[in-house]
């Protein structure tokens, strides 16, 4: 299951051709979905690609210190495309499309 914060970062992924940088995600999430507050929300972002990143959905590039790691662009896997796919598909909306069967034994 994943977070709307996630599936947010999959689908900017999706819409930049499959990579894109981290500039782009902290500064088109509209922060007031978020219910961290402000000066939370670039830990809860990364956090958020540290754990999609630990799934093998996302690929991260950055560098790497003792302390920290800096994430400065990512990528989607073929798993991360899979599950952004299935993603796709539990949003789409099922038509009410009703199967009627003909009755062959019926006479007129």
């Amino acid at each position: 299951m994943l977070s709307k914060l996630q599936q947010f970062i999959l689908e900017e992924c999706v819409e930049q051709g499959g990579s894109c940088s981290r500039s782009i995600i902290d500064r088109n999430y509209d922060q007031s979905t978020s219910k961290g507050k402000k000066e939370h929300f670039k830990k809860i972002t990364t956090q958020s690609i540290e754990r999609l990143i630990d799934r093998g959905i996302l690929v991260g590039y950055g560098m790497k210190t003792r302390e920290k790691l800096f994430i400065t662009k990512i990528r989607l896997t073929s798993v991360g495309r899979r599950e952004v796919a299935s993603l796709h598909k539990s949003k789409q909306r099922k038509l009410p499309l009703k199967k009627y069967v003909r009755n062959k034994n019926r006479n007129i």
